[in-house]
């Protein structure tokens, strides 16, 4: 990138664009880390790729240097969604969250492997990722906000507690938020009058429910994932914008293995607290409601934000410096055809790929009533009756169940 600024040779700029694409999604797992033991294995293998040497801290910390350098010539929001990604997972995890008066402690490798212990304290000397690791601490705020070169638009491209002073504008905006304890924030505009539009990131995952208000009054538009929503005005000190930006609870696929996902709750990855050292098996569409929102499989710990049980044990988000065996990944598993807690008794069958009946209904979400869910999971049964995985009896089975239970938003 250093270069096409220097030579203005685009293909500079088009080999650095197509290395990014290389590794998102591609050669990524779902913290945001890439590599296995400092190298870059196949196109699309994940699970195939998973050990002890895995996400290489390095590899992120240079991952959000070329995507903050590409945003700069290009604003394509995927470059700060990334950057979000790997910021609040592999490089807020990579520190020990206990400190030490004399150790960095920061990661070399992530290990992905079941029960995986993160090693804070590398034991064969110094590495390179005890430098970046303690860079990377004064990092999170480097690419918060982004203004165009002429003035026009400031981008907010992360929700972080933060005070941007814009000398050229002569006005400040400072944002008040406990993100991601907090699901959005609030900016308060000081100094100066000033107008531009106002540019504010819609995550990629936050697919229901993000809402700007500007001094309480609710900003018209339809806020698409993965964009960026714009709010253009003459902007005067006092003018608060709140942001609202529910989280979701999702999984996430290994391009390789269906049934091995990760979960995720708004931008955090959770991490199970468990010590075995096999894959744990997991189910989450018994309680799905109509949204397709998985969050009603899981129980809030009392007093602890953001961690959950499920089947008693807990989940925790993966930025948290644990010493705690940790599983990032887990198998799904999902037996039977279950909607709203009802077992229709019948088994879920699954394609050569791993995709199962559940997952092609589930797919559809959300859904808007009752109605439109068993309409899908009508279409869907006769879709794989017809290609000889299901018998006419049990999808019969199936939409009856589906008609016959009760589902919660």
């Amino acid at each position: 990138m250093r270069l096409y600024d220097e030579t203005g040779e685009q293909r500079y700029l088009t080999s650095a664009r197509n290395f990014w694409d290389m590794v998102v999604p591609h050669r990524m797992y779902g913290i945001g880390g890439t590599s296995t033991g400092e190298f870059w294995k196949a196109r699309d293998v994940i699970a195939g790729t998973i050990g002890a040497t895995t996400a290489e801290t390095c590899c992120a910390y240079n991952m959000l240097k070329l995507s903050r350098t590409l945003f700069f010539h290009e604003q394509e929001p995927k470059y700060m969604d990334y950057y979000e990604r790997a910021l609040y997972n592999q490089v807020l995890g990579s520190k020990q969250d206990k400190p030490d008066a004399e150790k960095p402690l920061v990661t070399y490798f992530i290990g992905l492997t079941p029960g995986h212990v993160r090693d804070y304290t590398p034991k064969q000397g110094t590495t390179c990722c005890e430098g970046t690791g303690m860079e990377s601490a004064t990092k999170y705020q480097d690419s918060v906000y982004f203004a165009k070169a002429d003035g026009s638009a400031l981008y907010v491209n992360l929700y972080s507690a933060s005070t941007l002073t814009w000398a050229a504008k002569g006005i400040t905006v400072t944002q008040t938020t406990r993100f991601p304890q907090e699901q959005g924030s609030t900016l308060t505009f000081g100094g100066r009058s000033a107008s531009f539009t106002l540019r504010l990131r819609v995550p990629s995952w936050a697919t229901a429910g993000f809402r700007v208000t500007v001094n309480g009054r609710v900003v018209s538009g339809s806020p698409k994932p993965g964009s960026y929503f714009d709010v253009s005005r003459a902007w005067r000190a006092g003018d608060t914008v709140r942001i609202a930006v529910p989280f979701r609870t999702r999984v996430e696929k290994a391009l390789d293995d269906a049934s091995l996902q990760t979960l995720f709750h708004g931008p955090l990855n959770l991490v199970a607290r468990h010590a075995a050292t096999e894959y744990l098996k997991v189910g989450l569409y018994r309680d799905a409601g109509l949204s397709g929102d998985l969050s009603h499989s899981l129980s809030p710990v009392p007093g602890q934000p953001l961690h959950f049980t499920l089947d008693g044990t807990e989940w925790a988000p993966f930025a948290e410096g644990t010493e705690d065996p940790t599983h990032a990944c887990f198998r799904r598993a999902e037996p039977k055809v279950v909607f709203g807690g009802r077992d229709s008794g019948v088994a879920n069958p699954a394609k050569s790929g791993g995709t199962t009946l559940l997952d092609e209904i589930w797919a559809g979400a959300p859904f808007r009533d009752k109605g439109a869910l068993v309409a899908r999971v009508r279409s869907t049964v006769n879709a794989w009756v017809s290609a000889g995985l299901l018998s006419r009896a049990d999808g019969d089975t199936v939409v009856a169940t589906a008609g016959a239970a009760s589902y919660k938003p």
